[in-house]
This record gives structure tokens, sequence and C-alpha cells, in this order.
């Protein structure tokens, strides 16, 4: 049971770097950087700069449909858009947007794996196609109806 529970982190996590590519919405995240978890403060877990740059970009009461790329490189003062491990290596900089993605370091087995993808590329790698692979050939339920969605956000 265990080596299931492992294998299927391997599965969640790797997948999860998809967040490296890609934007959010202030709307999304602005709790992060204002009010979270109802404490009137920022999230004490992100950078202390990616959270004023964040504070810059979506001030308290600015426009929640600005968006911010979900990888951002701090260090060249720039963005990277580039699928890789560069996600993990944010999350152990605390440097992640979205909480749901910080939360990977809450837990020593999904920390763990975020260590280990951070510092091999190769393995992340090896990992993520193995889990696309995997999940690509998830059949629907018999019988269910089932729609291959042109935009993600609506029903066709």
């Amino acid at each position: 049971m265990m080596d299931f529970l492992l294998h299927l982190n391997h599965l969640k996590i790797s997948l999860r770097s998809s967040h490296t590519i890609g934007l959010a919405r202030c709307a999304a995240f602005s709790n992060r950087l204002y009010n979270f978890s109802g404490t009137c403060c920022p999230d004490s877990s992100m950078d202390e700069d990616q959270l004023f740059r964040l504070q810059k970009l979506c001030p308290m009461k600015g426009d929640e449909m600005k968006t911010a790329l979900l990888d951002q490189d701090s260090e060249n003062e720039g963005y990277i858009n580039i699928f890789g491990n560069h996600y993990f290596q944010n999350l152990l900089n605390r440097k992640s947007v979205l909480s749901s993605d910080q939360v990977l370091l809450s837990s020593t087995d999904t920390k763990s794996l975020v260590e280990l993808y951070s510092k091999n590329n190769h393995r992340f790698f090896s990992d993520f196609v193995n889990s696309m692979i995997k999940m690509g050939n998830i059949s629907p339920p018999f019988g269910s109806r089932v729609e291959i969605r042109r935009n993600c956000r609506r029903a066709n």
C-alpha cells in the first residue's frame, strides 16, 4: 500500500509542474498578498521580494482580472515560461504564486519529491512523461457522456 501511495504522489506532484507555464489572475492568489487565511496579513510562506512584486501588480482594491506568470524568475528580473524543474526550485525558494502549490512543502512525502525534482531535471521529466501517459490512459466510466472541450473553462 505504501508503494502505491508513493507512486500516486509521484503522479500528482509531477503533473502539478504544469503550473510552470501559464498565468493566474490576481483573484486566484490575492488572498496570499493581504489577508491569508483571515489573518489580515500576507502569507508568511511567500518570499518577501515575490510578495512585494505581486502586491505591486495586484493592489488591494485593484483589477482582479490582471494576470501574473505562474513561473516568475526574480533573480534575473524577468520571467521564465519554459517547462522544467524550475517550478520545484521556485517552491523551495518560496516563490510560488498559488498557495495550492506552496502547500506541497507541508508534508514530508511531498516535500521530498519537490526536493528531488528540483535537483534532478531528468528524473522529473521521466516521471512527468510516465504520469501523462497514465493519465491519458484513464477511461471515462462506461456509459458516461463525455466531451472534449474547446475551451476548458466552459462546456461546448
